[in-house]
Parts: structure tokens; C-alpha cells; sequence
């Protein structure tokens, strides 16, 4: 929780005080926000506080309620799901920004295929998320807009069955080692 918790404050003062594009500062931006909410789930769920109602669910009925709110929304989940389609080409294109030479070969290839494939999944589920925004903005209907579980809900309910699910399970889990993989051999510009 608590390194959460600071990976939001770095992204969110990189976004402020790093020498970026407005599309970097705002990837930046957005990141920060995503492990500020991560943070504050993991939070809940360590403290067995429970939802009363989704915070994110009463956000989007506010703003569905506003005249101005289904556009943000929608453009939030455009936003979502471009993300989640350039996380895939990422994934799908090899374009990692790891230095694969400071490890031995094998092992590099190894990382390699399993930030590919964490990669291409984890965009597939930020697609789906952003999905679920757009169609809640376009039906104004707070219940289609889904959390990340609830995503993953609606994925492993699909008619491709418990395979699928595994698959996804397996990809984040390989996004997971890619995180870490970026954290200890990233590029430094």
C-alpha cells in the first residue's frame, strides 16, 4: 500500500517537474492518479473497510449528472482505451524499454516474452475498461462504468471460458514481472 502510495507521488511530481510532452506529462499524470487508486484499494481491503457503494460508481453518476459529464467520461474512456492499445502494441511490437544487454542472454529473451505477453494483456484489459466508460457515457448509465475487478469480472465471465481467465490472470501476473523487470534495468535518458 504504502509503496503505491509513493509511486503515485513520483509520477504525479514527474508529471510536474520532468522534461516532457504534454502527452507525457499527461501519461504521467494519469499514471500517478492509477496508483493513487490502487493505493487506496489496497488500503481498504488491508483495513476490511467496506464499499458502501463505489466511490468511482458515485463519480460517474455525478458527472452523468452534470451537463458537461458524459463527455468527460467518454473522453476518459477514449483515453483509457487508447492507453490500453498502446500498452498492446508495445507488447505485441517488442518495443521495451529495458536494457536487455545487462543480463545474460537466455534470461533476457525469458523477460523479454513475459513483459510481451504482461504487456499485451494488461492493454487488452485497459481496452476493456475504457469500453465499459465510454458505453456508461453514451447510455448515461453509472452501472456500465466498471472498476478494474469489475472488468476482470466481466472478462472471465465471457463466453471463452475459465482458459481465458487464467490467461489473463497468467498476463498480469507477467505485467507484474515487467514492472519490476522496467524498475531495475529502465533506460535512464
Amino acid at each position: 500500500m504504502t509503496a503505491l502510495g509513493v509511486l503515485a507521488v513520483v509520477h504525479l511530481v514527474e508529471a510536474i517537474t520532468r522534461r516532457l510532452g504534454v502527452l507525457g506529462r499527461v501519461g504521467m499524470f494519469v499514471n500517478g492518479i492509477g496508483y493513487a487508486a490502487l493505493a487506496w484499494t489496497a488500503g481498504r481491503l488491508l483495513l476490511h473497510l467496506g464499499q458502501s457503494g463505489s466511490l468511482q460508481k458515485a463519480g460517474v453518476s455525478w458527472l452523468l449528472g452534470e451537463s458537461w459529464g458524459a463527455a468527460v467520461i467518454e473522453a476518459v474512456g477514449v483515453a483509457v482505451i487508447a492507453g490500453g492499445l498502446w500498452e498492446l502494441f508495445q507488447g505485441v511490437a517488442a518495443r521495451l524499454p529495458f536494457r536487455r544487454d545487462l543480463l545474460p542472454r537466455h534470461l533476457g529473451r525469458v523477460l523479454a516474452a513475459v513483459s510481451r505477453f504482461g504487456l499485451v494483456v494488461r492493454g487488452l484489459v485497459l481496452a476493456v475498461l475504457g469500453y465499459f466508460l465510454v458505453m456508461a457515457a453514451e447510455e448515461a448509465d453509472p452501472a456500465r462504468a466498471q472498476t478494474m475487478g469489475g472488468t476482470l469480472r466481466a472478462l472471465s465471465h465471457t463466453t471463452l471460458g475459465p482458459l481465458f481467465t487464467v490467461a489473463v490472470a497468467a498476463g498480469l501476473m507477467a505485467y507484474g514481472v515487467y514492472m519490476w523487470t522496467l524498475m531495475l534495468l529502465k533506460r535512464r535518458v
